[in-house]
């Protein structure tokens, strides 16, 4: 939809939030809560899609990029509204665990159980987008959704899909992260601008390279946080991004766009 959606925080933050309801007041399984939590994602997602963005699909870039922030403006204050300000955790028996001695270095549950989740999702997205005609269709969209289209793909039906995946991976990330941080109405708002950083690192339009510059990221993150201080650690992110995108302005593995006239 080459829409920049600066509501992922948003609503990767309701992911922690839905997860904490459903583990606390529905007393429903961890391993059961991850799908609820995609499943109910993905019906917001796909909410969103047809109610707002499907309406916008005409306007100028900066009209929608402004829509994607209002958005993101009013998803934290209604859970303000609905679960109130104060921060809350996820209970002590989520992604525990001994912890797992690698190389000399203790790894805690958490990170390991995290790990093994994001890995199995990012596998089965990849089989789905590479391996299936819907996956098929969604690349060839992204590609050019006019030719895709001309081509006999049902555009209208891969946009919302790619909106209901989107926001199921949102949801899931969220509650992960959750076991990490606490809970609270605007934890998703530096994790969605870090995401958009990573995605800028490894290039647009490119799973892999969001993955890459993900785990890029966190290790300059991390590292520059222990040499320097971590209260510079957000800083590091951004300066990162600059410096790629001075030496490569597509990314690590975008691709320049030629267009023939």
């Amino acid at each position: 939809m080459s829409l920049l959606h600066f509501a992922q925080g948003s609503l990767l933050m309701l992911g922690g939030v839905f997860g904490f309801s459903l583990l606390t007041r529905m007393k429903i399984p961890f391993i059961l809560v991850i799908p609820a939590v995609a499943f109910l994602l993905a019906c917001l997602g796909i909410l969103l899609e047809r109610l707002i963005y499907r309406n916008l699909t005409k306007a100028s870039q900066s009209i929608r990029i402004i829509c994607t922030l209002g958005v993101n403006i009013i998803i934290p204050n209604l859970v303000i509204v609905l679960w109130g300000s104060e921060p809350f955790p996820l209970p002590s028996h989520v992604l525990t665990g001994s912890p797992l001695n690698v190389f000399g270095f203790p790894i805690q549950p958490v990170y390991y159980w995290i790990f093994l989740v994001v890995t199995i999702v990012v596998a089965v997205l990849t089989l789905f987008l590479r391996k299936t005609n819907l996956g098929l269709a969604i690349r060839a969209t992204a590609y050019n959704h006019k030719l895709a289209s001309l081509m006999g793909v049902n555009t209208s039906i891969t946009f919302f899909l790619s909106f209901a995946i989107g926001s199921a991976l949102a949801g899931i990330a969220g509650l992960l992260v959750g076991k990490i941080l606490f809970i609270s109405f605007d934890m998703g708002s530096m994790i969605g601008i870090k995401g958009f950083v990573a995605a800028v690192i490894g290039g647009f339009g490119n799973l892999t390279g969001a993955l890459v510059g993900g785990l890029i990221l966190g290790v300059f993150e991390n590292i520059g946080g222990g040499m320097i201080s971590t209260a510079y650690k957000d800083s590091i992110s951004f300066l990162l991004m600059i410096i790629i995108l001075v030496l490569l302005p597509s990314g690590l593995f975008g691709k320049k766009g030629i267009e023939k006239v």
